[in-house]
């Protein structure tokens, strides 16, 4: 099961919510006002800031490793 990332509209809290795919449709309570007034928000899925284990350079940049440079 996918976990999807929520904002309540009453009281603005983020939440994440594991949901199956028949679950999409519903509305999912918050957690702290109980409020059904949520919606689904975009998640955001990152792997910057990783060191390369390898000790290639990066290829972005002069750098020996990405540590650091962002990329």
């Amino acid at each position: 099961m996918p976990i999807y990332e929520f904002r309540c509209g009453k009281c603005g809290k983020l939440f994440e919510e594991l949901c199956s795919s028949s679950d999409r449709s519903k509305s999912v309570p918050c957690p702290k006002c109980k409020s059904r007034r949520t919606e689904r928000q975009f998640s955001v899925f990152g792997m910057g800031g990783s060191v390369r284990s390898s000790g290639a350079s990066c290829s972005s940049c002069s750098r020996p490793s990405c540590a650091g440079c962002g990329h």
